[in-house]
C-alpha cells in the first residue's frame, strides 16, 4: 500500500514539474518597474519599488519620509527618513535612515 502512495505522488510531482516547464516565461524586457507613492495626512510619505533586469536581477524597496516639526512660520523643518531594500537573487539587504533639519535664512 505505501508504494503505490509514492507512486501517485512522484507522478503527481512528475506532472507539476511538466506543467510548470511548460508555462511561457516573459522577456526581461517585458518587466516593468513598480513604483507605489503613498501620502499619508500627517506628513509622511512611503514609496515602494519592485525591479527586475537582467544585470541586477529582482530588487524590492521602501522608503519612508517624514517631517516631525515645522515652524509656525514656515522656515524651519525637522525630516525623518529611514529606507530598506533587498536583491532576492545576490542575497543583498540594505537599510537605513537618518534625520535632517533645515532652517531658511
Amino acid at each position: 500500500m505505501s508504494s503505490n502512495k509514492c507512486t501517485i505522488v512522484f507522478v503527481l510531482a512528475c506532472c507539476l514539474l511538466a506543467l510548470v516547464s511548460a508555462y511561457p516565461q516573459p522577456e526581461p524586457e517585458e518587466y516593468l518597474p513598480l513604483v507605489r507613492h503613498v501620502r499619508s495626512p500627517e506628513g509622511g510619505s512611503v514609496v515602494f519599488e519592485a525591479s527586475k533586469d537582467a544585470q541586477r536581477g529582482r530588487e524590492a524597496s521602501v522608503q519612508y519620509n517624514h517631517n516631525l516639526y515645522t515652524s509656525r512660520d514656515g522656515r524651519g523643518s525637522v525630516d525623518a527618513q529611514a529606507h530598506a531594500s533587498r536583491n532576492f537573487d545576490y542575497n543583498r539587504n540594505d537599510y537605513g535612515g537618518g534625520i535632517q533639519a533645515s532652517w531658511k535664512f
